[in-house]
Order: structure tokens, then C-alpha cells, then sequence
């Protein structure tokens, strides 16, 4: 059954009646004024077929242009209205055209940077998150139907072990976006053949083995994995699991000491700030007010002054860089994800 947009417009109401009310300033000067200034240039990049590219005046795919579709829902807007509707339409005509034309099982054909770094399902993902935002929010039903067809995708994909594969750099940032993306469709009403509880099981089992049996990279790895425990770990109701809590506290302590995660970041890592960020925000209290200034104001230091946010290393495009970051520092209007958590 699809979601009516009242029943979205009610969990939204829900959330934010009764808001705990945080103990810090949430959205400051610098940052309001980052977020417009990087939302302003996404804006810029819309390409002629309504799509983005993992830069300006470079050809449009289809995990970059959801990623703008979900910065731009992020700051209220949505097909049907909202400041920047016009453009989530854009967005939305472009990504079912896209899946229209989905032969074998990525939507992005020749691979991308989301796809290289993150998996090749990695496109998919985003583009299915971004739809299954969408349904309910527009009177587009192509919407719902290429949903379905992703999710079916997706379930046909999806390896024993509950991953999409190893092959990539950050395989568990892919994971943790399927998995989403999954929890996404669910929510939008659409039958999911595919098993989140594995895709969990799976993720969860790799955050022991990096805690417990030594399994820890450099800082970049580190923080990935930790941020995609974390966000599975709270979903799945053991947020204060000693895994999740350690986890947490060795990111806030890397982002607390050291610019270094901002200064050196690259795609995976603004992923990862972005699925803290939305993870915290739910969690509220302490760990909120813990988490959220520390990143935000780092956030704010690392933009450009064309107003993006660049990749370092992998995942270098300044699209999807710019959409996380702007993703983050809009966290406190408390519009994304309209799916449960």
C-alpha cells in the first residue's frame, strides 16, 4: 500500500511536537549560511536531462542525482512543493528514466565514482532511498513502480552472507546503504523480497571483528565502519550496546582531536558524518549535543570558497561531498528521512 502523503506529513508532525529541547544552539550564523551556500551551487549543476554529475558541466548519473534530491528534501521541499520543488522534480524524472532503462543490475553503466568506492550496487541504493522518499510526496505512481523495480534488484543481489559484495573500498558503507535503502522501500509500503536482518547481522558482525579480534584499519576505515554500526546498531534498538557506545565514542574522539577526517576526507568519510548525523538526531540528549556542534563547526571550516566541499581521495566528487555536508548542516530542520528509523 503506498503512503499517502498525510500519513507522511503525520509521522513528520509526530516528531516534532513535543521535540526534546536541546541543550545547545543547533543551527549558528556560520552554519546557516554554509548550508545556503552550498545548496545554492548543487542548484547551479542541475543538468539539462534533469540530472547531476559528480561535478558541474559533467554528465548526469544516477546515485549524484539523488543525492541532490535527498539535500534538496532535506531543506523542505518536495515535488509537489517547497522552494526548490521544481528541482526535486527534476530530479525524480531523471532517476525513473534512469531505472527505465536499467539493463543487468546497476543503473549506472560504465561504473561511477559511488559505484568504484562504495559497490556496484552503490548507484541503486541512493537512487532507491531517494524514491522511497519521494512515494507519497508526489502524484508520480512511475515513482512506486521504479522503486519496486530497484528493491526487486536489490533482493535478487543480495549475497548469503547478506552484503552485495566485497569488491569495493568501503563494502560496508555499500552495505549499510543497501540495508537503508531497504528500510526505506519498507516503509513506503513496497514488498521487500530481501532480508535487512541479514544485511544487520552482517554489518554488526563486521564492527565485533574490528572492536574485538583486531580487525581496525587506518582512521578512514575505522570511521566508516563504526558510523554504519552505529546507524544499524540504533535502529535496531541497541544504540547503548557496548559496541555502539564504544564506536561512537572513538569517533567523537577523532573528530574532537584532530581536523584530520575533515581536512583529508573524501566521499566515504561526509557519508559518514551524514549517517551519525542522522542517527544522533534521533537519539537526542547528550550524545547529541556531544556530536553535533563538533562536526557542524568542522564541517563549516572545511568549505570551499565556491561554497562546495571537495573530496580528498575516492569518492572526490564535490556533488556528492557538497550533499552530505549540506545534508548535515540541514539536519535540524528535522525534514530527512521522512522513512522510519
Amino acid at each position: 500500500m503506498r503512503r499517502a502523503p498525510v500519513f507522511a506529513l503525520l509521522l513528520a508532525l509526530a516528531a516534532v511536537a513535543f521535540p526534546e529541547e536541546p541543550s545547545f544552539r543547533e543551527v549558528t550564523e556560520r552554519s546557516e549560511a554554509a548550508a545556503r551556500r552550498g545548496l545554492e551551487w548543487l542548484c547551479k549543476g542541475v543538468n539539462a536531462d534533469g540530472g547531476w554529475g559528480a561535478d558541474q558541466g559533467q554528465p548526469s548519473e544516477p546515485g549524484h542525482t539523488a543525492v541532490v534530491g535527498l539535500t534538496l528534501m532535506s531543506h523542505g521541499s518536495t515535488p509537489t512543493k517547497g522552494p526548490k520543488a521544481a528541482l526535486v522534480r527534476r530530479a525524480l524524472a531523471y532517476t525513473i528514466q534512469a531505472v527505465d532503462r536499467l539493463q543487468g543490475n546497476s543503473i549506472a553503466p560504465g561504473g561511477s565514482q559511488i559505484q568504484n568506492k562504495i559497490g556496484r550496487m552503490g548507484d541503486n541504493f541512493f537512487a532507491a532511498l531517494f524514491l522511497s522518499q519521494v512515494v507519497g510526496e508526489s502524484d508520480d505512481l512511475r515513482a512506486e513502480r521504479a522503486l519496486r523495480k530497484l528493491t526487486d534488484v536489490t533482493a535478487r543481489t543480495q549475497q548469503a552472507g547478506g552484503g552485495w559484495g566485497q569488491e569495493a573500498w568501503a563494502p560496508m558503507l555499500g552495505n549499510v546503504m543497501g540495508w537503508v535503502s531497504l528500510r526505506g522501500a519498507t516503509a513506503a509500503g513496497v514488498k521487500v523480497r530481501a532480508s535487512a536482518e541479514r544485511t544487520a547481522e552482517h554489518i554488526v558482525a563486521q564492527m565485533r571483528n574490528m572492536q574485538i579480534g583486531g580487525d581496525r584499519g587506518n582512521w578512514m576505515f575505522d570511521l566508516y565502519k563504526s558510523a554504519s554500526g552505529i546507524r544499524v546498531l540504533h535502529s535496531m534498538k541497541k544504540g547503548d550496546d557496548p559496541i555502539a557506545r564504544k564506536a561512537f565514542e572513538d569517533v567523537l574522539r577523532l573528530v574532537n582531536q584532530s581536523d584530520q577526517a575533515f581536512t583529508q576526507a573524501g566521499g566515504e568519510e561526509y557519508l559518514s558524518f551524514h549517517l551519525l548525523t542522522e542517527t544522533m538526531i534521533q537519539r537526542g540528549g547528550k550524545d547529541w549535543a556531544r556530536w553535533y556542534p563538533a562536526v557542524r563547526d568542522k564541517l563549516v571550516a572545511a568549505q570551499n570558497a565556491d561554497g562546495t566541499w571537495t573530496g580528498h581521495h575516492c569518492i572526490t566528487s564535490r556533488t556528492f561531498c557538497t550533499g552530505m555536508a549540506v545534508s548535515v548542516l540541514q539536519a535540524p530542520n528535522r525534514f530527512m528521512p521522512i522513512a522510519e528509523y
